[in-house]
């Protein structure tokens, strides 16, 4: 208790080291409009959704094939799709028993 007391005491003069300058300003007008990312490869935004669309890809192309001519194809050592790789990196199928023995956790009835 008395501890207590004491560390109470000794706060009460004490004054943060932090100093802050004045009251918090909010800018009258920010400009919101659309810019690039300082970072992007093209240094201009795209007309339509569609159009972006058209050129981005994300784990592969987001567009359909409709002509090979227009579509986006990997760069060389590069697969969109896992069953494009060699069999080897297939993914594995499981059988039934399998699939049994992984969702009973292992144990046996």
């Amino acid at each position: 208790m008395n501890a207590t007391r004491l560390l109470r005491a000794s706060t009460v003069g004490r004054t943060p080291m932090i100093q802050f300058m004045g009251k918090r300003s909010i800018p009258a007008s920010v400009d919101h409009t659309p810019r690039p990312h300082p970072a992007a490869t093209t240094k201009s935004l795209p007309t339509s959704f569609a159009e972006y669309r058209q050129k981005a890809q994300q784990h592969g192309p987001l567009a359909y094939k409709t002509n090979s001519s227009s579509s986006i194809e990997p760069s060389a050592g590069q697969v969109f799709d896992r069953n494009d790789l060699p069999s080897r990196f297939w993914r594995l199928t499981l059988s039934k028993e399998e699939m049994d023995v992984i969702e009973s956790g292992g144990a046996f009835a």
